[in-house]
């Protein structure tokens, strides 16, 4: 699994039937442990850092396949 698949590198996997590949965006992939990240943070710091986790989501894509669609 990966953010960063290019398709000449993924098209070569193809060719020598190489591992499945999955690719995900990278705001699907790294906004997911942002919390945990944030959540850790005050438990070491406590009051002294102020956390904010920003729901914007940043992916240039515009279609999201969600298990309600059919």
């Amino acid at each position: 699994m990966t953010s960063d698949l290019r398709h000449h590198p993924a098209s070569e996997f193809l060719e020598h039937d190489g591992p499945a590949l999955v690719d995900v965006a990278h705001w699907a992939a790294e906004w997911t442990w942002l919390p945990v990240v944030a959540r850790r943070l005050v438990v070491a710091l406590g009051d002294t850092v102020d956390t904010r986790v920003s729901e914007i989501r940043t992916d240039p894509w515009t279609h999201r396949v969600t298990g309600e669609e059919r």
